[in-house]
Parts: C-alpha cells; structure tokens; sequence
C-alpha cells in the first residue's frame, strides 16, 4: 500500500525509519488509532525496490492464514500446503530472502500474543535480505533470546507540523478555522486532525457524527467498504449503486476523508470509521452491505482461498448456514488445491452441528489427509461409512464408493490392513475405469502387505493381460517396482521400473506422477544410477512446489534419505531418516514410518551402531508383525543383512562393478579380513590397497577399522604381537570415529578367532562355523608345521612329503592321481619304476604324522586322498607354497 494522498509532518519518523530498515531487517512501528502507523510505513514500502507484499490483519484472522496468504502473493500462485506455523515461516522467509522482498503487516495486534511474538522473531529472525515491517497498537515482549528488530513508537504530531498539515488541508478541501480547538481535542493525531478539518471540530465524537450525516447512497458505499476485509477497486463497486452512482459516492466519501485511496488505487476506510460505522449500522443496512460485497466478490479477480475465507464470512453474517455448507464443499477441492487444507477444516468446523452432513464429513477427511493428520482422518472415514448405511439410491451409493476409495487409501498409509480388507471386500465392482484402477493397486499393496507377494505380482499380471491401456501397465509395473524395491529383489527392479517410467510419462500433475519419479529415484540409486537418480529428485521437488502435498513431501524425503545412504552418505541418511519417522509416526503415516526406520536401522548397523540398529529392527519387525504385515517384516529382516558380526560370518563376493560407494567399501573390507583370516596375505593386501581410497571421512569409519582387524590377523598369523596390538588399536581407534558400539571390535575378534577358514582353489575363499580350540587341524605351509591338539609336528626338514601333503590339502576329499602326486614332489612325468616304491614310503610317513589328527591319507585307485576332520584349515603363504 502506499502513503494516503495527505501525508504531512512526518519526514523525520520517515527518514529514520528508512534507515533503521536497511540495518536491522524487522521493525514494529506502535502508536495508538489514528496516529498515522500506516501511512508511515506505506511510504517507506513505497520507496522499497524489491517487490512488496501487503497484508492487514482483520479480527478473526490466524497466524496459518495470515502467513500462506503472504506466500501466495509472493509467488502468484498456489503454495505447498505446510503442516505446522514454523514451516510455513520458514518458507516465507525463505521467499522473502530470495527475492529481497517487503512484507508490510498492518494491526499485528489483532493476532494473540503468541502468534505476534511467532511473527516477529519466527519470521523476523530469519531475514537477511528480505524484510518485515509491522504496525500495532501494542507492543510486543522482548525476550532475553529475541533476535534484533527495532521499534518506532509514534506519537501525535507536534503543533508545528499540525499546522502544516492543516494548511495543507486547507490547499486541498478550501480554508477552515478551529485549529486551536481541533489541536487540543486531537492530541496531534493526524486522522483526528483530518475529521476536525471536515467540520466536525465542535462534536463529541467527529467520525461517528460524520458517519450518522451521510445521505442514502454514501452510507450503502461506506457500509460495504466497513464491512469488507479487503481494499476494492471502483471497478468492484460500480454495481453497488445504480449506473454512476456508485462512483460519486465515492468520491464524496473520499472528499469527506472517510474512504482513503492506496498506491494501488482501491479503497478502503480507516480503522477507526471502521468500528465506527459497524456500530452504527442496523439490520437492513448490514444485511444489504453483506449481499452486496457476495455479488462483487462473486466475480472481482481474487486468489481462491480470499475469496471462499471472505464469502463465508458474508454467508454466515446473513444467516445463509446451507448455502455456505454447499459452497464450502464445493470449494475444497480448490482450497486443498491451493495449500489451505486448514482453513479448510476451519470452515467446516464452523458449521452448524446439523450441517455436517456426509459430504463435508467426506471434505474433513480428505483435507485431514492432505494435513497428515491419518489416524483422525481413518477413525471419522470408519464412523462416516458405517453412517452411510446400505441405503440404495443413487447418491448414496456413490458417496459410499468415494468414502471407501479414501478410507482404502488412508488404510493402507496406517497399516490398517484388516480394515483395508473389509472395505476393498465390500465395494461393488467399479464401472469406472480410473475406480478399477485405483481398487486394483489397493489389492496388489494390500497382498504385498500381507506378505503374500507372488499373489500380488500374479493379480498385476493377470490385469496386463487383460489390458491394453498404457495407463493401467504403466501404474502395475510402478507397483511392482516399488514392491521389489522394498522387498530387497534388486534383479527385478530394471525392467518394471523402465516400463513405468516409459509408460506414465507425461501423467497428469496430480500427486501420483511425482511419486513415479520419487520412487524411481530410490530404484536408480539402489541399481547404482546416482546421476540419473538425483534429476529425478530434483524433477519431484520442483512439481512439489507446484502440487503442494504434504505426504508426497514426507515420502519424498524418505527416499532422498534412502539415495543418500545408497551413496555412502550414511550420517546424512540416518539423520534424514530419523526425521522422518518422526514426522510420519506424528501424522500416522505409519508404512512410511516403517520404512524410514527400516533404512535408520540398516544405517546403525553399516556404521557399526549396533545395539542400536538391532534394536530398532526388532522393533520395527515386531509393530509390523503385529499389524499383519508380513511383508514389511521381511523388510526389516532383509535389512540385518548389513550387521557386520553376519557378514563376517558369511562374507560375500567382491563386485567389481559395484558403483554404490558403502557397498563396495564394505566388500573390499571383509574380503580382504576373509583372506587375512585364511592368511593370504598377497589377496589381503592387495584388497586393503582397493579399499584405502573409498574408506575415508566419518561414514567409512568402520570399513578402516575392519581394515586394522585384517593387518592385526597377518600379524597374528606371523605370531608379531607388538604389531598385532598395535593393529587392534588402531580398529578401536576408527570404530570409535564412527561412532560405533565400543564392543564391537572385541567381539569382532573373538568370533575371528573361532572362525576356520579353509581353501580350495587358488581365488576363492570361505569361511565356516566355529569349532572347538581342541578340535582345530591348522596346516600352516607359512611355516612348515602341523598343530592339532595342542602338539606341533614341524615340516621344515620333510620336503617331499610336506609337498605331497599341501598338493592333497589343497583339494581335501578329492582323489590326486599317482601322476598329479609325483609332479608336486618332483616336478616330473610319472616313472612306475622310479616313483611307485619312494611314493609308498612317504605316504606311509605322512600317515604316522597324520596319525591322532583325525586326518587320514587313503589310496584310491588310481592315487590318494586326503580326508580332514571339521577341524581342518589349510593356510597358505602364496598359491605355489610347497
């Protein structure tokens, strides 16, 4: 708004407060009615060379209100739908800051005392760039927390600059006298100084005198300028008054001082001829103004939520409560639409008890939806479709088929699966092919849910082949996709996930074309796609600023959380993952809640926080089972795979081409504590080196410490404590960078240690369960010596038998030819005549060495075989030991 067209005796409070707002970016400017608040700070927003946004708060207004109808002036357009008044602050800050923008808020007092302070230090704490500039009667409480902001009180003009403005008065409105008089009543208030000029210096009460002496046609223009909220064109008034009469009104009214004009040329009153002249109107007055203000409203161009707010606020003044209940249900798509699911409530919650009819309780819970608020939305959706009984007619049954879609959806959000059942069980089978669609996914998630996956996959094929709408293939491979995905089949993932992409694209921008791409960018960061992955995210929050939907924003935030640990980024991911759980168990949003603790759990074990991660699973598994959902479950336990005590246990392959940066450095790391453990120190090494550049910063920390635990076992094996010590401290050290369970090393360790690891051919490794200390065979070729049952038998001296034992080892069970026998001892072509006598004397001296071991050397045509006890491990030196 800008400055009114008489604005005198103000250039020092103008200056100073141009000032003040270039160094400190919030300000209040108090003062009492009338005293020139507005103006003052209108011309200061006048002279402001980013864009300005104006708002005055009327009685009745909300913070949430007050705060999205800024956001929506700034951006022209709808917003996101926030769910709590520091987001929404938040992201109005972050709109003022990027735009250096004005917020100009007039009567801040009006708000409750808590919604200022929200305002000022919420709002205002947060600007650098952008600006809040604020008017109120009142003062609002410093804090000794309070971030800077500056405060301006205005007083009454003094006398000098009351005579100015009077003289200026007299230029514009033609010469008056009493200024001594109108200067004594008015204290210097300029507005009060303006009334006195227009000749009401010798009553009481000026403006209500001014008021009551209106004719007819300007008391019709001034009571739905008093009434309205909002500052009117002409334009909107033309039809106020018959032909032209409208518009002499106004400018009678605007001569009289009683209509002021801002920058943008429309109209309003004062607050003070406000309160004023709704005093002073009676029934039929009220009653013609409110009609009047419907008409116009009807069709003067306005953002959809200000005008649905202002003409309910006319309905219910004229009594219209069954009007306003159809209008406001008519209107919710478009609120929701336009992120104002709370006032959306507030409005239905404002009707008469006998009112909410089965429609508005439908319009309740949709916009609860849309708030996140499931689990009151699913308990009125149950009550509501029991109310709707098994009437027969025809809106009934269509109410109930909308009831049921909603309630089937927000079921299967809260794990309500049995409900689910019910429901889907109960609908008729749907005509419309947008209903049968949506039923048929609800079925497929619901089995999924259930745990009964390949009954799922079977009724998504079965609707495939029946189909050939890209529509209904596109939206089965998204959900197959997304049920592999959970479910931890990665080789199923490529193919449905292509399908869907290709099929949907260029859906619709309703919520469900950005949750394709969220999921897709989960699938793409598990196959290892991180570039094409990260477009998808960004592709998603880009459409969320268009669609405004809080529970795609909330799974949107999981899955970016997801493709952050994907990427290795484990910390990042735990915390994102923990927020969200938070945020969706709040909402009882409770599949995404499971999810997200789900991924937090297999991030505490990656980053050794064991106890921890466990636990979390336990718990996680534990609420899932006991709401039937088996299939997630299987999520949690699929999940444990990343507990390293399993891993080291079941060590896995080294991919080569694995791209997932946490995966591939914890492949490198047990392999390489496999080979150390088998005593392969050339593989060890080698791994270690592999691993040493994708190890590094706090997520890795636990990928170096199994790294120590490799170097502390070659040192064990090479019986160098010092080094062995060093080694286990250096695990310690690391482990406890990450952050990781202080025990962890140690039992680390003591499974290590009861680990036998045996070989069989020159690549490949395996470790088996624990056995016994006293059961343990170690033929160690390393240092030529045979320990089993506390006794060693040395090798050093024994060189041909010691090479037809390790030949025979190194393939135990397996029968080595008389051939094969003789080129590992002497590296010759087989002799009968030479070699059959001397292999017969050194196999019967193996046998005496073998002999209590529980190892035996057989003959079996056409040569021998070694059998090993369960105790048995074989470790090499190098491939060629002998």
């Amino acid at each position: 708004m800008g400055p009114p067209a008489v604005f005198v005796g103000r250039k020092q409070e103008l200056q100073r407060l141009g000032t003040l707002l270039k160094r400190v970016r919030t300000g209040v400017v108090y003062g009492l009615p009338g005293v020139g608040k507005s103006a003052l700070v209108a011309a200061v927003a006048s002279r402001h060379r980013g864009p300005v946004v104006h708002r005055r708060i009327a009685p009745g207004d909300t913070l949430d209100a007050v705060v999205d109808d800024a956001r929506r002036l700034l951006r022209e357009a709808p917003v996101a739908q926030a769910l709590s008044d520091d987001s929404r602050l938040e992201d109005l800050a972050r709109e003022l800051e990027a735009r250096g923008a004005l917020f100009v808020l007039d009567d801040l007092h009006v708000l409750r005392p808590e919604e200022r302070l929200a305002l000022v230090e919420g709002l205002g704490g947060r600007l650098r760039q952008g600006a809040l500039l604020a008017t109120s009667r009142e003062e609002v409480p410093r804090q000794a927390t309070s971030p800077d902001r500056f405060e301006l009180r205005l007083d009454g003009l003094p006398e000098a600059a009351a005579k100015l403005l009077w003289r200026q008065l007299d230029t514009l409105y033609g010469a008056r006298e009493g200024f001594a008089a109108a200067w004594a009543r008015s204290r210097g208030v300029p507005f009060l100084l303006r009334r006195a000029h227009a000749n009401d210096a010798d009553v009481e009460e000026p403006v209500r005198a001014a008021l009551a002496a209106l004719p007819p046609d300007e008391r019709h223009v001034a009571a739905v300028l008093a009434l309205s909220e909002l500052p009117l064109p002409a334009s909107a008034l033309r039809d106020v008054l018959p032909k032209e009469a409208a518009g002499e009104a106004l400018r009678r009214l605007s001569a009289r001082l009683l209509v002021e004009t801002d920058a943008r040329g429309r109209h309003g009153v004062h607050d003070l001829v406000r309160e004023a002249f709704q005093t002073l109107l009676d029934a039929d007055e009220a009653r013609a103004a409110h009609e009047a203000l419907l008409r116009l409203l009807a069709r003067e161009p306005l953002p959809e939520v200000v005008r649905v707010r202002a003409m309910c606020r006319h309905l219910q003044a004229l009594g219209r409560h069954e009007q306003r209940r159809s209008f406001v249900v008519e209107q919710a798509e478009a609120l929701v639409r336009q992120g104002a699911a709370g006032e959306l409530l507030a409005l239905l919650g404002s009707l008469p008890p006998a009112l909410c009819t089965p429609d508005v309780g439908l319009a309740r819970a949709r916009a609860q939806v849309r708030l996140l608020d499931l689990r009151r939305a699913y308990a009125e959706l149950v009550a509501l479709l029991a109310s709707l009984g098994d009437a027969e007619d025809a809106r009934s049954a269509g109410l109930r088929e909308q009831v049921g879609t909603v309630l089937v959806r927000v079921a299967l959000f809260s794990l309500e699966l049995p409900a689910c059942e019910r429901t889907l069980g109960s609908m008729p089978m749907p005509r419309d092919a947008e209903v049968f669609l949506q039923q048929l996914l609800a079925w497929a998630a619901l089995r999924f849910f259930q745990g009964r996956l390949d009954e799922s996959l079977e009724m998504l094929d079965a609707a495939c082949a029946a189909s050939d709408d890209k529509r209904v293939l596109g939206w089965c491979a998204y959900a197959r996709a997304l049920m592999c995905w959970i479910e931890g089949r990665d080789e199923g993932l490529e193919e449905p996930l292509s399908q869907c992409l290709s099929l949907l694209e260029g859906a619709p921008l309703d919520s469900r074309g950005p949750l394709v791409a969220a999921m897709s960018a989960g699938i793409l960061s598990r196959l290892g796609r991180f570039t094409q992955a990260q477009a998808a995210l960004d592709g998603v929050r880009e459409r969320l600023g268009q669609l405004g939907a809080p529970r795609l924003a909330l799974e949107l935030d999981c899955i970016a959380a997801l493709v952050l640990g994907e990427r290795g980024e484990r910390r990042a991911a735990l915390a994102g993952l923990r927020e969200v759980a938070v945020r969706a168990e709040q909402g009882g949003y409770l599949f995404v809640h499971h999810l997200s603790r789900v991924g937090a759990g297999r991030m505490l074990l990656e980053l050794g926080r064991r106890a921890e991660g466990l636990a979390l699973l336990d718990d996680a598994a534990a609420d899932a089972r006991a709401r039937g959902a088996e299939g997630l479950v299987r999520a949690a336990e699929t999940a444990r795979a990343s507990d390293v005590l399993r891993q080291v246990e079941r060590p896995g392959a080294v991919e080569p081409r694995e791209v997932r940066p946490g995966v591939a450095a914890r492949q490198r790391a047990l392999a390489a504590l496999a080979a150390a453990t088998a005593g392969d120190s050339v593989r060890a090494e080698g791994l270690l080196a592999s691993l040493e550049p994708l190890a590094r910063g706090e997520d890795f920390a636990m990928e170096r410490a199994l790294a120590h635990l490799s170097r502390a076992m070659l040192h064990r094996l090479s019986e160098r404590a010092t080094e062995v010590r060093g080694s286990m401290e250096a695990a310690a050290r690391s482990a406890s960078e990450g952050v990781a369970d202080p025990e962890l090393i140690p039992e680390l360790a003591r499974t290590l240690a009861s680990l036998r690891v045996v070989t069989s051919d020159g690549s490949r490794l395996a470790v088996e369960a624990p056995v016994a200390a006293s059961d343990a065979v170690v033929l160690d070729a390393r240092d030529h010596a045979l320990r089993a049952g506390g006794h060693t038998v040395s090798l050093a001296t024994r060189v041909l038998p010691r090479r037809l034992l390790y030949a025979l080892a190194r393939q135990p069970g397996r029968t080595l030819s008389k051939e094969a026998c003789v080129r590992a001892m002497w590296e010759a072509d087989y002799d009968p005549r030479l070699h059959d006598n001397a292999l017969r004397v050194h196999v019967r001296h193996l046998r005496e060495v073998l002999e209590g071991t529980g190892a035996r050397l057989l003959f079996e045509d056409p040569g021998y075989r070694l059998e090993v006890p369960r105790g048995f491990a074989f470790v090499r030196d190098e491939p060629g030991a002998s």
